[in-house]
């Protein structure tokens, strides 16, 4: 019999999520090193939260230097300006040391699902951020707070809550949402192609109940494929454990693409909270056929999920021109981050950090759709 499921934000859902993976992050996420607990804010909210020291060799979902350092150096072969490159390089150049000396992975994060893009859930207000900002600055006086994956389509008032409550907003990276109340997406000529698609494939949809553990060691491979050693080595690198413990996790769903033999050769794994759903778990079999188009399928089988249940599909970034055609509308991602207690020296960085960002990289990453 299929298991009931809850996509609405709950206090238990957090607590199933964080008390295996406090025991020890890398046995669930290979490049994360982190103390990972929740933090009970009051009675009807209670979220999850890494707190970093150093760390620089982790993943960008718990490292900010590995945000700005190493994924932008990466990031940095889609400019087409030598110019343009030369002179990033050289401020991601100068930036590398003074990062590390300001102690920029002193670091606690809020919220932090150690995903490609976070969810909040509806329950959290202002009266929730500055008690957790208390809390938090009471036990790590010494460290920035941080929470990530903010966007004004969706967070507008939540941002200002924030700012209201002393943290500044720090632009991190440009994601696309499909959202019928931006654009109809359903009208685009490629999301058509790709719902015909998955009718005629001849792949079968296979959804979590029939999904097993042997399936779990296939679906970390096929994930590596597309998002490790094709895309990057910064991405979080999840391992069967993390699987197994979505795969019975009220906020996640499993599914995926078996071919003739049984196998699955593409996969999805959907994060859904409170009116919002990505896609943290996409892989597929990359030594396949552009013919099958494993990614379309992947893609358009959460795309006609959100349609289906009204929500906002947020596709996190990447594969910016893939997901424009289908009628994502792009956004610029920020992490709320709250500094003032810092040293003046650390202080003054964050300050820097956010005009240079502000000033500089926003219009790059709209420019080249980063």
């Amino acid at each position: 019999m299929a298991r009931i499921r809850s996509f609405r934000y709950s206090p238990q859902s957090i607590e199933s999520y964080t008390s295996d993976i406090r025991k020890d992050s890398a046995c669930y996420i290979e490049n994360v090193d982190t103390i990972f607990s929740n933090l009970q804010v009051s009675n009807e909210l209670s979220i999850p939260v890494t707190i970093n020291n150093q760390e620089y060799k982790n993943s960008y979902v718990n490292s900010p230097y590995t945000a700005l350092i190493p994924y932008c150096k990466q990031e940095l072969k889609k400019v087409d300006s030598q110019l343009l490159r030369l002179i990033i390089s050289t401020l991601i150049f100068s930036f590398d040391n003074i990062l590390k000396s300001a102690k920029i992975n002193k670091v606690v994060q809020l919220n932090n699902w150690m995903l490609s893009t976070n969810l909040f859930p509806d329950v959290l207000n202002k009266a929730h951020i500055l008690k957790a900002r208390d809390l938090m600055l009471d036990s790590n006086p010494k460290h920035v707070l941080m929470f990530r994956s903010l966007n004004y389509h969706n967070h507008a008032e939540l941002i200002e809550w924030f700012q209201a409550c002393g943290f500044c907003m720090l632009p991190m990276r440009q994601v696309y949402l499909f959202d019928k109340d931006i654009r109809d997406f359903s009208k685009t000529h490629n999301y058509k192609m790709d719902k015909k698609l998955i009718g005629n494939t001849s792949y079968k949809l296979v959804q979590e109940n029939d999904i097993t553990k042997k399936d779990y060691p296939r679906i970390i491979e096929l994930y590596n494929m597309l998002y490790i050693n094709k895309y990057s080595q910064h991405n979080p690198k999840f391992t069967t454990q993390f699987i197994e413990l979505i795969a019975k996790h009220p906020n996640f769903m499993l599914e995926g693409f078996r071919n003739n033999s049984g196998t699955l050769d593409a996969v999805g794994g959907r994060f859904e909270m409170d009116g919002i759903v990505t896609l943290p778990i996409v892989g597929y079999d990359t030594s396949k056929h552009k013919k099958f188009a494993l990614y379309r399928l992947v893609m358009m089988s959460t795309l006609l999920y959100a349609e289906t249940h009204h929500l906002v599909f947020n596709a996190s970034s990447g594969a910016s021109h893939f997901k424009r055609l289908r009628g994502a509308v792009p956004f610029i991602e920020y992490a709320a981050v709250h500094y003032k207690n810092l040293p003046f020296y650390r202080k003054m960085l964050w300050k820097f950090l956010n005009i240079t960002l502000t000033r500089i990289f926003i219009p790059i990453m709209k420019k080249y759709e980063l």
